[in-house]
């Protein structure tokens, strides 16, 4: 259960040489001042400033017609401006820094409300003079305390590639002497289960699109260079020389996903076919690589890659796979690639070290779907290349095919749509699961892609991260019926492992979990955009049917789209942002106990909410008692009387009826049942969550509109919700839902089936549904019969929390 994390210090990483106490330091990297200027000496390098003082600091405060202009003597190579500012807000919160009269693609962002640095980087190709000018992007108003030119100096902790491989292609992921090995393969019914040769290429390259995403197209080039090894043929092999001679004229596809997609293809592509292109096609292709790669390395030296410094969003995965590509591609042959190479390593050492430990993810079903492929690569690229192991990231690693599979719904076709994942979000990719059943030789991610797998596929993958002599071990059997995720604060409970199971999925977490939450507020980073601030929300499924929903994928991300609590119609931190930052929320799940087809969670989301909404307690307790029956009990108060909004989403038709509603979708019912408070208002309504962005419309073309059910009790200084929830067959009655709580205890008899919820911590009294009068200490308490059989699951009085 959740204690407080404690982060402890970790081997360093042999290319960064940090670990978790100094997670942002460089130590690879040596600074050198060229030219630096406090704020009493900046007023003497520009104008439009005022001389002030902040928190005993002297500062200058910019006004109109503000710039810092200075000259310098360098020499070529690289250099760092770094301005230690803030802003008052993010109309104000910009510089751009121009270099001999040019202005660089990026502008410099300050932070906002902090005095901290910020740094662009800047490649000086030819010695002598060279000026610097600062000016205002935006309005006037942000300060600067210091502002400092510097050369940036390389020294290289090791090798970034092993000796063996230089000089050689292929080299990447394998060498020519294992293409027999690799063609014979291909004759193994097991490998022909997954993988098949990709045909030749039909399709014509696309010419480069300026201000627009281009890299795609060529991301799977390299499996087909793949299967042109595998299987050589000319009609094979024209096309690709048609689309890397097309790629040659691309100027670059920038520095976040864009650069991966394409240096995946063009990279792996030059290194794979490197004998059969021909001289001046391969140099082409060679001065593009490192046009890319030196690019993405330019910009990551002042964290201004996609993903900034966000060590665990996948932007900053993306952007630094597209250097360590490009970089092992052209390694020995590019004398800066060594150096882009070591860089790449530094920073996958720094995803490895701050990996959540608990073998789940925070960025939800669809995101992990799109970012382990990345993951899984680099983290093979760096132990492939370098001859080492990863620092650290192993637990982690393990069991992320267990924890994606665990989010689908009975069937296993459909998966639950938390985070930024669509409604419609099927099977992972059965390559991800092959990867981790190869590296740890474990036999239920390979079951779980025996069972999931549709086919063959032609992508590299499918064949590269095969072992086809693990054996699978189906899932169904393999693995227990619910489990909780300690870090990113998830629990997932189904009834069975048929299709018509009930499931649950329950989350109450930090943004982007402990570790990486508490790694946030240790240094400032960011990254968690895909969490939504629904802390104590959960989704059921039943009967075939999602019958309490999350909306997805939303660009607007809001409490009030998810199943849990408002509080004076507000939500929780991160309620109304496009992509929430981290947050000072510790949300957590305090109990997890699970027996048969019956799960007993309980989250604490008080501190999700703001603090100046006064909430002093919010603890949500969810039962799974069996495939008929979710119970949900909320306790709630806070330091002024409040009105508390209780949501359930759905897509189905509601119906009143003698203080209860039915929700019916297709085939499937679903009874809310609320025995708590004694009073409060039910409000009906349809909305439709803002799915649409500035450059692209999410609009799930099935259930666009979500349907809401809200009841709103108070204003009050505590409240109590019981919300027996009844999954059914459509149309069939209710089961009859009888109160019969004590003065011990909040309970419900709902069939043969009782739940108590203890007021304290003494110890309750309630009758079972047998008859007999039960005495427990224990915090919640199920009771049931069952084919004549007496059961009885109870949770701890005091768990953790």
């Amino acid at each position: 259960m959740w204690t407080t994390v404690i982060l402890s210090a970790l081997a360093a990483g042999p290319f960064s040489g940090v670990d978790l106490d100094n997670l942002t330091d460089t130590p690879m990297l040596a600074r050198e001042t060229v030219v630096e200027a406090n704020a009493k000496q900046l007023p003497t390098f520009g104008e439009g400033m005022k001389l002030g003082e902040r928190d005993g600091k002297q500062i200058v405060v910019t006004e109109e017609g503000f710039f810092v202009q200075f000259d310098a003597e360098l020499a070529a190579g690289m250099y760092g401006l770094s301005v230690t500012a803030s802003a008052p807000d993010r109309g104000t919160d910009s510089f751009w820094v121009q270099v001999d009269g040019e202005q660089l693609d990026r502008a410099l962002t300050l932070p906002v409300g902090t005095l901290d640095k910020r740094s662009a980087s800047v490649r000086i190709t030819e010695p002598g003079k060279h000026g610097f000018r600062l000016v205002l992007r935006e309005a006037a108003g942000s300060v600067l305390a210091r502002v400092e030119l510097y050369r940036i100096k390389s020294e290289l902790p090791r090798a970034p590639m092993r000796e063996e491989l230089l000089g050689k292609h292929p080299r990447i992921f394998f060498t020519a002497d294992d293409l027999e090995a690799m063609q014979a393969r291909l004759d193994d019914e097991r490998v022909q289960r997954f993988y098949v040769p990709a045909g030749a290429l039909t399709r014509e390259p696309p010419p480069f699109k300026p201000g627009k995403r281009n890299g795609g197209a060529y991301r799977s080039l390299g499996s087909r260079a793949l299967s042109y090894l595998l299987e050589p043929s000319e009609e094979k092999l024209q096309p690709i020389l048609e689309w890397l001679k097309l790629a040659t004229t691309y100027p670059d596809c920038g520095v976040d996903l864009d650069a991966e997609y394409f240096m995946e293809g063009v990279a792996l592509t030059y290194d794979w076919l490197y004998e059969y292109l021909p001289d001046d096609l391969r140099v082409g292709v060679r001065d593009l690589i490192a046009r890319q790669s030196r690019k993405v390395y330019e910009a990551s030296l002042s964290g201004h890659t996609g993903g900034g410094l966000s060590f665990q969003q996948n932007h900053f995965w993306y952007a630094h796979l597209s250097l360590a590509l490009g970089a092992a591609a052209i390694c020995g042959e590019v004398p800066e690639a060594e150096q882009w190479l070591a860089w790449a390593w530094d920073r996958y050492e720094r995803i490895a070290l701050s990996f959540s430990p608990d073998g789940g993810f925070h960025e939800g079903p669809g995101y992990w779907d799109y970012s382990m492929p990345t993951l899984y690569m680099y983290t093979d690229l760096y132990e492939w290349c370098t001859g080492l192991h990863i620092p650290a990231g192993d637990d982690g690693l393990s069991g992320q095919a267990e924890f994606i599979f665990r989010y689908l719904y009975p069937g296993f076709a459909r998966s639950a749509a938390l985070e930024d994942t669509s409604t419609r979000h099927g099977r992972p990719p059965i390559r991800l699961l092959l990867w981790e059943a190869k590296r740890f030789k474990d036999p239920a991610p390979m079951g779980m892609a025996e069972l999931l797998s549709g086919g063959p596929s032609w992508l590299a993958w499918n064949l590269l991260w095969l072992d086809e002599k693990v054996e699978g071990r189906d899932p169904r059997e393999a693995l227990p019926l619910a489990k909780y995720y300690p870090d990113i604060e998830t629990a997932f409970a189904r009834t069975s492992w048929e299709d018509d199971a009930t499931d649950v999925v329950f989350v109450s977490r930090p943004l982007g979990g402990h570790k990486w939450a508490e790694l946030c507020a240790k240094f400032g980073l960011g990254g968690t955009g895909h969490n939504h601030p629904e802390q104590n929300h959960f989704v059921l499924f039943g009967r075939g049917e999602v019958l309490a929903v999350d909306p997805g994928y939303t660009y607007k991300k809001m409490t009030r789209n998810h199943n849990t609590v408002l509080v004076d119609g507000q939500g929780q931190y991160g309620d109304g942002e496009m992509w929430p930052r981290p947050k000072p929320g510790r949300a957590h799940i305090t109990q997890f106990v699970t027996e048969g087809d019956i799960t007993i969670a309980t989250g604490d989301a008080t501190s999700a909410y703001p603090e100046e909404l006064g909430l002093t307690r919010f603890d949500r307790t969810l039962v799974l008692a069996g495939r008929d029956l979710v119970v949900v009990y909320d306790r709630l108060s806070d330091k002024e009387p409040r009105t508390f909004s209780w949501l359930l989403h759905h897509y189905g038709e509601l119906a009143e009826g003698d203080g209860a509603w039915t929700i019916t979708r297709n085939e499937a019912q679903l009874g809310v049942v609320p025995i708590m408070p004694e009073r409060f208002e039910a409000e009906a309504s349809t909305y439709r969550p803002q799915y649409i962005h500035p450059t692209r419309d999410l609009t799930p073309k099935e259930n666009p509109d979500i349907n809401l059910l809200e009841l709103k009790a108070g204003p009050a200084t505590e409240m109590t919700f019981l919300v027996p929830l009844l999954i059914g067959n459509a149309g069939e009655e209710l089961a009859q839902v009888e109160d019969v709580s004590t003065d011990s205890c909040d309970a419900v008899h709902v069939g043969d089936v009782l739940v108590a919820f203890n007021r304290g911590e003494g110890e309750m009294t309630v009758a079972a549904p047998w008859g007999e009068q039960l005495k427990s200490q224990a915090s919640t308490l199920v009771a049931r019969m069952q084919d004549g059989e007496r059961q009885v699951v109870t949770a701890p009085a005091d768990e953790g929390g």
